[in-house]
């Protein structure tokens, strides 16, 4: 009895064997919350331009945005603000065409200055080799440090990235890093 019931077992078993779908190797790894790997910022960082319509400089120059460093910010200053027509606003450009699946901008995580200076809404606008901006797109900041994730269907050749800031906590802005991979 034993015997047979093993013998059923193992034929029910390879009977379903047949039936079921392959089990895959490697789960494929999931996207969602992989943080931006930055490589154009850092492939290009020696001859790509940095511009700001204004900045805090010394301490809180717009070089800021792209140094690897959470912990150091670029600050708006006066009276370039959301608060006024004149709307805060960033650029990186490369010095040939890159092509761009996804840009990051991460909220201020300046520790001296923890409140006060969070964007919640702005601008990402892709741009070709004359500033012509080739997609423009709105967006909300997301979660408690207010960042911003544009991820692209497909990849796209561009020149540069612009960041707008069109509402803040205080009118002026503070980011801390601008990635784009």
């Amino acid at each position: 009895m034993r015997k047979l019931l093993c013998g059923l077992v193992a034929a029910g078993l390879m009977a379903a064997a047949g039936t079921s779908a392959p089990v895959p190797k490697a789960a494929p790894k999931p996207t969602h919350g992989e943080k931006n790997t930055n490589a154009l910022v850092t492939q290009h960082k020696e001859k790509m331009e940095a511009k700001a319509t204004s900045d805090w400089a010394p301490q809180w120059p717009v070089e800021h945005l792209f140094d690897g460093k959470d912990e150091t910010s670029w600050y708006s200053k006066a009276p370039d603000s959301t608060l006024t027509d004149q709307k805060p606003a960033v650029t990186v450009t490369f010095p040939d065409d890159v092509r761009v699946k996804r840009v990051t901008i991460l909220g201020n995580r300046d520790p001296q200055y923890p409140t006060g200076y969070f964007v919640s809404e702005g601008t990402v606008e892709l741009l070709d080799d004359k500033g012509k901006v080739i997609s423009s797109h709105e967006m909300k900041s997301a979660g408690d440090k207010h960042d911003f994730d544009l991820k692209l269907d497909r990849f796209v050749t561009l020149r540069g990235v612009r960041f707008t800031c069109t509402k803040s906590e205080n009118g002026n802005c503070g980011l801390s890093e601008l990635q784009v991979e």
